[in-house]
């Protein structure tokens, strides 16, 4: 068994969580955190480390469709510079386009509505990226 590896989807309101499983192949939904500002942020997640053991974390990079940075992007570069500056964790990036678009259809699959699910999306999209990653390393 490997130490669990977490997930983020940051969006401007909510953060969609991920984890793994033990053996490092599945990505499961953990939890949506509600966006309130840097401190409780690292507070929380530094929560979520500790109780998970985790030791590595997941960053979706939300580039545009056209490969380059939109102000969200910036955004969530500085959150991974303060994870970086306050938790002792390795940090990995990976491309997110389509992770929340993806999301969003497997709700449609199973005829949820989007606008009622936020939080389940946020944490779909969070597992689309743990899996996106978990597969990449897998190879």
């Amino acid at each position: 068994m490997h130490p669990k590896i977490l997930a983020l989807d940051i969006g401007s309101v909510r953060i969609g969580v991920a984890i793994s499983d033990g053996l490092r192949m599945l990505a499961h939904p953990l939890v949506t955190l509600k966006w309130q500002n840097e401190q409780k942020f690292i507070s929380e997640l530094r929560t979520l480390v500790t109780e998970n053991s985790s030791d590595t974390l997941v960053v979706g990079i939300p580039y545009t469709m056209k490969g380059s940075e939109s102000e969200q992007t910036k955004r969530v570069l500085e959150l991974i510079e303060l994870i970086k500056q306050s938790l002792d964790i390795k940090i990995k990036t990976i491309d997110e386009r389509l992770t929340t678009k993806m999301a969003e259809n497997m709700l449609k699959d199973v005829n949820k509505k989007a606008s009622r699910n936020r939080h389940i999306i946020d944490q779909m999209a969070a597992v689309n990226i743990l899996q996106t990653y978990l597969d990449k390393t897998r190879i």
